[in-house]
Protein backbone atom coordinates (compact mmCIF):
# COMPACT_ATOMS: atom_id res chain seq x y z
CA UNK A 1 0.00 0.00 0.00
CA UNK A 2 1.39 3.40 -0.99
CA UNK A 3 0.46 6.82 0.25
CA UNK A 4 1.00 9.93 -1.87
CA UNK A 5 3.48 12.17 -0.10
CA UNK A 6 3.85 14.93 -2.69
CA UNK A 7 3.37 15.69 -6.36
CA UNK A 8 4.93 18.57 -8.24
CA UNK A 9 4.22 19.38 -11.87
CA UNK A 10 5.34 22.36 -13.92
CA UNK A 11 4.94 23.24 -17.57
CA UNK A 12 5.96 25.75 -20.19
CA UNK A 13 4.47 26.26 -23.65
CA UNK A 14 5.60 22.90 -24.99
CA UNK A 15 6.37 20.43 -22.21
CA UNK A 16 5.73 19.47 -18.61
CA UNK A 17 7.86 17.82 -15.96
CA UNK A 18 7.79 17.04 -12.27
CA UNK A 19 7.97 14.35 -9.65
CA UNK A 20 5.78 12.31 -7.39
CA UNK A 21 6.76 10.84 -4.03
CA UNK A 22 5.13 7.97 -2.22
CA UNK A 23 5.66 6.54 1.24
CA UNK A 24 4.73 3.10 2.42
CA UNK A 25 2.87 3.34 5.75
CA UNK A 26 3.74 -0.28 6.53
CA UNK A 27 7.45 0.61 6.25
CA UNK A 28 7.78 3.98 7.99
CA UNK A 29 11.60 3.82 8.20
CA UNK A 30 12.17 3.32 4.45
CA UNK A 31 13.00 6.23 2.16
CA UNK A 32 10.08 7.48 0.04
CA UNK A 33 9.79 6.24 -3.55
CA UNK A 34 10.47 9.09 -5.98
CA UNK A 35 9.29 8.98 -9.59
CA UNK A 36 10.38 11.65 -12.09
CA UNK A 37 7.86 12.71 -14.73
CA UNK A 38 8.86 14.11 -18.11
CA UNK A 39 7.00 15.12 -21.24
CA UNK A 40 6.99 12.76 -24.23
CA UNK A 41 6.05 13.58 -27.82
CA UNK A 42 3.88 10.49 -28.28
CA UNK A 43 1.19 8.67 -26.31
CA UNK A 44 0.84 8.40 -23.39
CA UNK A 45 2.57 11.86 -23.52
CA UNK A 46 4.78 11.30 -20.49
CA UNK A 47 7.78 9.25 -19.36
CA UNK A 48 8.42 7.99 -15.85
CA UNK A 49 11.77 7.28 -14.24
CA UNK A 50 12.20 5.80 -10.80
CA UNK A 51 15.19 7.36 -9.01
CA UNK A 52 15.75 3.99 -7.30
CA UNK A 53 17.84 2.01 -9.81
CA UNK A 54 16.53 -1.26 -8.37
CA UNK A 55 12.88 -0.36 -8.99
CA UNK A 56 12.72 0.68 -12.66
CA UNK A 57 10.30 -2.08 -13.57
CA UNK A 58 6.96 -0.56 -14.71
CA UNK A 59 5.17 -3.02 -12.43
CA UNK A 60 6.90 -1.52 -9.38
CA UNK A 61 4.05 -0.21 -7.18
CA UNK A 62 5.31 3.41 -7.22
CA UNK A 63 5.79 3.37 -11.01
CA UNK A 64 2.34 1.84 -11.53
CA UNK A 65 0.68 4.39 -9.25
CA UNK A 66 2.50 7.33 -10.89
CA UNK A 67 1.37 6.01 -14.29
CA UNK A 68 -2.23 5.78 -13.07
CA UNK A 69 -2.14 9.34 -11.68
CA UNK A 70 -0.66 10.82 -14.87
CA UNK A 71 -3.18 9.03 -17.11
CA UNK A 72 -5.98 10.34 -14.88
CA UNK A 73 -4.68 13.92 -15.07
CA UNK A 74 -4.17 13.80 -18.84
CA UNK A 75 -7.65 12.34 -19.35
CA UNK A 76 -9.69 14.44 -16.94
CA UNK A 77 -7.70 17.63 -16.31
CA UNK A 78 -5.10 18.11 -19.06
CA UNK A 79 -5.37 21.89 -18.74
CA UNK A 80 -3.56 21.51 -15.41
CA UNK A 81 -0.48 20.62 -17.49
CA UNK A 82 -1.06 23.18 -20.20
CA UNK A 83 -2.54 20.51 -22.48
CA UNK A 84 -5.86 20.32 -24.30
CA UNK A 85 -8.37 17.53 -24.03
CA UNK A 86 -7.93 14.78 -26.62
CA UNK A 87 -10.25 15.02 -29.59
CA UNK A 88 -12.72 12.12 -29.30
CA UNK A 89 -12.94 11.99 -33.11
CA UNK A 90 -9.28 10.87 -33.29
CA UNK A 91 -9.90 7.65 -31.31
Amino acid sequence: MLQLLSMTLAFDDTRFFGSVMFTNPTRPNHKPSVILIDHADEAPWFRLNNVDPDARDPSDPAMAEADRIMRFILTWAPERLGRTRPDPQQH
